[in-house]
């Protein structure tokens, strides 16, 4: 399986050996580190508490491993083949980044990530981070468990929905609007949409076009790529009302 996370501008891909390496700098009166493998390790003692099982992982450092990214996807044994949970990860060493959690789903056909915006977490870096790690954590995976069923319907109601040319163009300016995406990238979904490069995204339906916006994303920064997904989703959502 590729990696999950397409990396330019200095990140480089990494192992969980590698976020361990990286030195974590000293605790202050109001800055409180959490050294990248203990966010990663307590991610994973949580994730078997609801039904979800780990079958593959991606990790990134960027900003000379200042900043750090994960990608966990998770499998519950559902019937879905084409996508999967996504846990996306991002913690950093000089303030730039909240300990921060996210979810959605990776799509296996693009191998790309189509993050929704449902469940998000966020920690600042202040006294008593560890204690409330782990309830930010659990709480963010319980928002997950409780969406699952109307994020399954949402997909299955993008795939049946057949998309004419004006509404196509209509959710591709609304994406530019939400900063879904940059303008220059448009014409890249425009192509991968009248030119899928898989035949499961060949039907002109939501979900095609839906992937031709994260496939295109994938050429961004993991941290961009989380944030912009999670605007994506949102417009889809509201401006076909699912």
């Amino acid at each position: 399986m590729s990696s999950q996370l397409i990396l330019h501008r200095g990140g480089w891909e990494a192992t969980k050996a590698d976020l361990a390496s990286v030195p974590v700098p000293s605790e202050t009166d109001s800055y409180v580190p959490v050294p990248y493998g203990r966010f990663v390790e307590e991610v994973e003692l949580h994730v078997p508490r609801f039904g979800l099982t780990i079958t593959d992982a991606s990790y990134a450092l960027a900003r000379d491993g200042a900043q750090m990214f994960g990608v966990l996807t998770c499998r519950n044994g559902g019937e879905h083949a084409d996508y999967a949970l996504a846990i996306g990860l991002r913690n950093s060493y000089d303030r730039s980044l909240s300990a921060n959690l996210t979810a959605g789903h990776r799509v296996f056909v693009c191998d790309n990530l189509a993050f929704s915006g449902e469940a998000v977490a966020a920690r600042k870096h202040t006294i008593n981070i560890f204690r409330d790690l782990p309830d930010l954590i659990y709480r963010m995976l319980s928002k997950v468990s409780s969406m699952q069923s109307r994020i399954h319907a949402e997909i299955a109601a993008m795939k049946a929905r057949d998309l004419s040319a004006e509404m196509a163009d209509h959710l591709m300016v609304e994406a530019i609007r939400q900063n879904a995406i940059p303008a220059s990238h448009l014409p890249l979904v425009m192509e991968l949409w009248n030119r899928p490069r898989h035949e499961e995204f060949h039907p002109a339906t939501a979900w095609s076009l839906f992937n031709a916006f994260t496939e295109v994303g994938k050429s961004r920064s993991p941290r961009v790529q989380m944030d912009s997904g999670l605007r994506l989703s949102s417009t889809f959502r509201s401006v076909l009302a699912l």
